[in-house]
């Protein structure tokens, strides 16, 4: 009995992808942190809160695209799939994590935070889940869930949602997101076009995928440097960190688009973006804490 639980919980653990939407987390904490830099207790819980809505929206991701994930090598082992949770199970976790999400960051936030939470994920798995099925660049709008946690922290700190510097943080991390889910689409296009998802491969060949992934890296990196322009990272040190980091990510995918890339080093290119990107993070926090 006790077996059975302990791998209920794993499967639990599967289902709500935390590597991924850990990260997604601390991108709500340093929407927080810029705007109010102390640690306390209501920092940890609103970026508890996030890290809950973040956990619902995949599950309810996963509970809409069972079928899909079924006819997937990538994604046929995930726990709906594979039986190990049924529907109705994942359906009682998506609104335990819903509501006890929403509840948290309206509580230690405010209401306007609670509703963006829940905006990111109407648009989400409302509009983005369902424009995959119609479009290879449904990645362009639903780049959108990715710009909105930070806001989230934000918001639920007491900032305004058009302040200068999270728009500025919203727009790093919406430029981001595309070339992250057009590495995948390298790596897994055919797998995509088996479980009838139109893919990026069908329209443009790899070399012209790979261009387009190293342009939006670029746009990314310009978006990077946006939040030195407009002295929203302010600390000398800092700002020389992030400039060295992104000559290091030009000079990194640049091979991308200059050699011939192997399939399987793909997942190497997308280690460099989510570390960049982290390091960013990192960064926007550094840069609040020595001011």
């Amino acid at each position: 009995m006790a077996n059975n639980s302990g791998n209920k919980v794993k499967y639990y653990l599967e289902l709500s992808k935390l590597k991924i939407m850990i990260p997604v987390s601390l991108t709500g904490f340093t929407g927080y942190f810029i705007f109010d830099p102390h640690l306390s207790f209501k920092i940890v819980i609103i970026s508890f809160g996030i890290l809950l809505m973040a956990v619902a929206a995949s599950v309810l991701n996963q509970i809409q695209e069972v079928e899909l994930d079924s006819k997937m090598n990538r994604t046929h082992n995930r726990p709906i799939p594979t039986g190990k949770i049924n529907l109705q199970q994942a359906l009682l976790f998506f609104f335990i994590n819903l509501i006890a999400g929403t509840v948290i960051i309206y509580t230690a936030g405010n209401f306007k935070a609670a509703i963006i939470g829940l905006i990111t994920i109407l648009w989400y798995n409302g509009v983005y889940t369902y424009f995959k099925r119609i479009t290879a660049f449904a990645v362009v709008p639903g780049a959108v869930t990715g710009a909105l946690p930070p806001l989230i922290g934000w918001v639920a700190a007491g900032g305004g949602e058009w302040d200068k510097p999270i728009i500025f943080l919203e727009f790093l991390f919406f430029t981001g997101q595309i070339p992250h889910f057009w590495l995948l689409i390298l790596k897994y296009g055919e797998e995509y076009k088996k479980a009838g998802i139109p893919s990026l491969t069908d329209i443009f060949n790899t070399t012209q995928i790979n261009r387009l992934t190293f342009t939006w890296v670029i746009a990314s990196v310009i978006a990077a440097m946006f939040l030195c322009s407009f002295e929203i990272i302010r600390n000398g040190f800092v700002i020389v960190i992030l400039l060295i980091a992104s000559a290091f990510m030009i000079w990194q995918f640049f091979d991308l688009i200059k050699i011939p890339v192997n399939k399987n080093n793909y997942r190497k290119y997308s280690v460099l973006l989510d570390s960049y990107f982290l390091l960013v993070l990192l960064l926007l926090i550094s840069d609040r804490i020595i001011k």
